[in-house]
């Protein structure tokens, strides 16, 4: 709408009566200037609490994952130099005294100068009787290492002084090695390779379970690849792995279930293995959390439900039946939930939690535009798979202060509250949310 300006109404007094005049600029009327429209986009959130650092440095730090402390605190895990130097420990808040110095960053030295320089690691676990483990994919070597809570350094009590190493395939190019806690105090390890996983166990000692799998080795049964998206376990030592399989010019979501035993399951898809058609577009699974029925799973596509963004990616959550590995028709639509962000650039999604109200938080990042910037973004969406309108706008927050994000993990702590763990333009983020 435009309206008369200064000189036009001093003309008009000079010109008209009163009447007109209250006619001409308004004055009288119920009209009154549009507001600007709101940009429901912008969702921009303060965090409760902000832990940032960097080092000197061209190349910066960057963090592997975070883990929620047995204290109430939480552990980070990283490297200087984008995950490829020195590796170290931050640990951040909680109610004991910190084990890792006044400011809680520890480099681990015994790893450093022991093999060398560059240590990367690539997943943490959760904590459990006072310990935790760290995958590391190395020059010339992978492994994994646990470390004591209570001393912010290695168990030497734990395999070769500390770590384990982790067979390797001959010339394969190793991608990534994530760990998680299985039954009975073992440990599973996961290790990405161009389009194959591998999967191991060994026990509290460090010891390979021969047991699991075939002669210790599980791997994924399809003949169509399979490229590593993440790693969870069932209450029952179930292990479900997300991914995509790869096509001709494409990739399709993909979950692979194991038995406790690292057995594929027969019913489970075809031979293991299901896959997603419904989620068109180049697409694959990431995060994933094995219910008590069912296994929730969150990924991206190169493709966009808004066709005028161009070159746009989504993001969407799915729920399949534990059992058949079928979509569960009640959740989202159809079984899955897409969504655009609405800006004309990529929106992604890596991790997800359960939110503490029967629904899921998720971590990602969003495109705004080149000038706009990169910004960590939170979605939370109800048990049922539809956008939590409790949490503005349809569940979305971007994470202010963040502006060359990447999400790099979520711990939800014991009094509620969301930890997430950000790599912003080689510095680091954690920050905290109220539940």
């Amino acid at each position: 709408m435009e309206f008369p300006n200064l000189n036009t109404c001093k003309n008009l007094i000079s010109a008209f009566a009163t009447a007109a005049l209250v006619a001409g600029c308004g004055g009288g009327s119920d009209d009154s200037p549009t507001p600007a429209p709101v940009d429901t986009r912008n969702t921009m959130v303060e965090p409760a609490q902000v832990v940032r650092w960097s080092i000197p440095g061209f190349d910066g730090i960057a963090i592997a994952g975070v883990a929620a402390a047995t204290d109430g605190g939480v552990w980070t895990v990283g490297a200087e130099g984008g995950l490829y130097g020195r590796p170290f420990l931050r640990k951040i808040g909680g109610s004991a005294n910190n084990p890792c110095g006044t400011d809680g960053l520890r480099y681990v030295e015994e790893l450093s100068t022991r093999f060398e320089r560059r240590q990367g690691p690539t997943s943490i676990s959760t904590v459990q009787d006072g310990t935790f483990y760290v995958g590391f994919v190395a020059v010339g070597r992978v492994y994994a290492a646990r470390f004591d809570e209570a001393t912010c350094r290695l168990d030497t009590g734990f395999g070769d002084q500390g770590v384990v190493q982790v067979p390797t395939p001959r010339f394969a190019t190793v991608q990534a090695l994530n760990v998680r806690r299985h039954t009975d105090g073992h440990v599973l390890t996961a290790l990405t390779i161009t389009g194959a996983v591998e999967l191991r166990r060994f026990d509290a000692t460090g010891q390979w379970d021969t047991g699991f799998g075939t002669e210790g080795l599980a791997v994924n049964p399809n003949t169509d690849g399979f490229w590593f998206g993440g790693l969870a376990v069932g209450a029952d030592g179930q292990i479900l792995v997300s991914g995509s399989v790869i096509l001709p010019f494409s990739t399709r979501p993909a979950l692979l279930r194991l038995d406790a035993q690292g057995k594929p399951v027969a019913s489970f898809g075809d031979g293991g293995v299901q896959r997603y058609p419904e989620i068109t577009g180049v697409a694959g699974a990431l995060g994933l959390l094995v219910e008590q029925d069912r296994v929730v799973f969150v990924g991206g596509t190169a493709t966009s439900v808004a066709t005028s963004d161009f070159g746009s990616n989504d993001s969407f959550i799915a729920a399949a039946d534990l059992a058949t590995g079928r979509l569960l028709p009640g959740f989202g639509d159809g079984g899955f939930l897409r969504w655009d962000w609405g800006y004309g650039n990529s929106n992604q999604i890596f991790s997800i939690v359960p939110n503490g109200r029967g629904g899921y938080t998720t971590c990602g990042h969003t495109i705004r535009s080149l000038v706009a910037g990169q910004p960590a973004a939170l979605v939370d969406i109800t048990g049922t798979g539809q956008f939590d309108a409790s949490v503005p706008y349809q569940g979305r927050r971007l994470i202010a202060g963040t502006n060359a994000a990447g999400c790099a993990g979520m711990a939800r702590l014991p009094d509620g509250r969301l930890a997430v763990g950000i790599n912003d333009a080689k510095q680091v983020v954690v920050a905290f949310f109220a539940q």
